[in-house]
């Protein structure tokens, strides 16, 4: 039996094991209170700065704090060699040997969950909109469909799944661009999507998504997208197409709170001769974000942004879809190491025995790396303003990153979208 004092040791090392999210708490902190170049300057002092494992996630989250500067040209550059780096190492863990299976998660390369890769283009997408380049954002979106396929996100609901956000940005890009056909097309995608996942939205974002559709369906007299409107249970929308574009429009984007953290979940277990350590990541909440926030323009209310994406239940899905993977990965590993502990007390007894079960215990710990600098939720709005006549736009933050107030004048027809950082 494996006495106290051994089992005492082990908890004590693993104690004195800092994680991922525990090394990074100080940049979120900072970030938060909305100092982004400090919180950038904290970032690349840090142990991922260092680690060419951490490769992805260093820019992953360095591209994060660029796009909340405004400095969006490098925060596109940084997430574009994200996802190079996530697909070179996604395509090599499809070879992967067995080997894999002797080295915990977390000391292998960070190639990004599922969902972290599809939002890696979209926020690419998104920084180039409010850039006022819609071409470059049409661009980025295409990016993140060919991480949907790979991955096949939209084919095996009990594989995977993505919700609408992604044909929403698309459509609303199109639309910009006076691309009606196509807007059509991916404004059915994400009607379908946010129906097909409806307890996780409100009914809102539906009713925006199929007034967009319905208007450009009219203007494009196809008449099976309005019967696919009608059979869904949707109306007329007050204004028409033409009605819409004798204003100007801005398509409002709040990105609010911060996504879950992954922590440790450790399990000790006595297994007689040894004690394993079992360990899991799950993610754990740290903030309380809002699913509305009301729009005021020249100070009176104007509009609501309501959710369109749930990033938290996105990346609870992306680990539970892996949950069995990584158990049968670590139950091969604990035998392994279980091997190799008998042959250390086989050749140099209880010492040999004792030594390597604490390096087995300390070792075995739970991958707890993820983009930490994610929001919780987006929310959006489309807001119509008089055309050629100066408003001012103010969205009322929590404790959020400036500017949080805008005054812009938009010709007929133009369309500008417009972003904040709530946390």
């Amino acid at each position: 039996m494996v006495n106290k004092k051994a089992a005492l040791l082990f908890f004590l090392s693993i104690a004195g094991c800092a994680t991922y999210t525990e090394q990074v708490a100080k940049v979120r902190t900072t970030l938060s209170s909305g100092d982004t170049d400090q919180a950038l300057a904290l970032l690349e002092k840090s142990d991922v700065a260092k680690r060419k494992r951490d490769e992805v996630l260093f820019l992953m989250e360095r591209g994060m704090l660029n796009y909340l500067s405004i400095r969006m040209s490098e925060a596109a550059q940084d997430w574009a060699r994200a996802l190079r780096r996530s697909e070179e190492l996604y395509t090599l863990s499809l070879s992967k040997t067995l080997a894999s299976v002797t080295v915990a998660e977390n000391m292998t390369d960070y190639e990004g969950e599922d969902h972290e890769k599809v939002l890696l283009p979209i926020f690419s997408s998104m920084a180039f909109f409010s850039a006022g380049e819609p071409g470059k954002a049409q661009i980025e979106i295409r990016k993140a469909y060919e991480v949907i396929n790979q991955l096949k996100l939209d084919q095996d609901e009990s594989r995977s799944r993505i919700d609408g956000f992604p044909y929403l940005m698309s459509g609303m890009i199109y639309e910009t661009n006076s691309n009606w056909d196509a807007a059509i097309i991916e404004y059915r995608k994400a009607l379908s999507a946010y129906n097909k996942f409806n307890k996780d939205y409100g009914s809102d974002i539906r009713k925006m998504v199929a007034d967009a559709l319905w208007r450009i369906a009219e203007h494009r007299r196809r008449d099976d997208v309005l019967d696919f409107l009608r059979d869904l249970g949707f109306s007329k929308p007050q204004e028409s197409l033409s009605g819409v574009n004798s204003q100007g429009e801005v398509f409002v984007v709040i990105e609010d709170g911060h996504s879950p953290i992954k922590v440790a979940q450790d399990y000790g277990l006595n297994l007689g001769k040894t004690i394993v350590n079992v360990s899991f990541p799950r993610y754990q909440p740290i903030s309380n974000p809002s699913s509305r926030t009301a729009i005021y323009c020249d100070n009176a209310a104007c509009g609501t942004a309501v959710k369109s994406t749930d990033i938290g239940t996105l990346a609870e899905n992306a680990l539970e879809r892996r949950r069995l993977r990584d158990f049968a990965k670590m139950t091969a590993r604990l035998i392994l190491k279980e091997k190799a502990r008998e042959q250390a007390e086989k050749h140099l007894g209880q010492v040999g025995s004792v030594a390597l079960m604490v390096t087995n215990f300390v070792t075995e710990r739970a991958d707890t790396r993820s983009w930490t600098l994610l929001p919780a939720n987006i929310q959006v709005a489309r807001i119509k303003v008089p055309a050629d006549k100066e408003v001012t736009i103010r969205l009322p933050s929590k404790s959020g990153l400036k500017p949080d107030q805008w005054t812009l004048k938009l010709p007929p027809g133009r369309k500008k979208m417009l972003r904040l950082r709530n946390f």
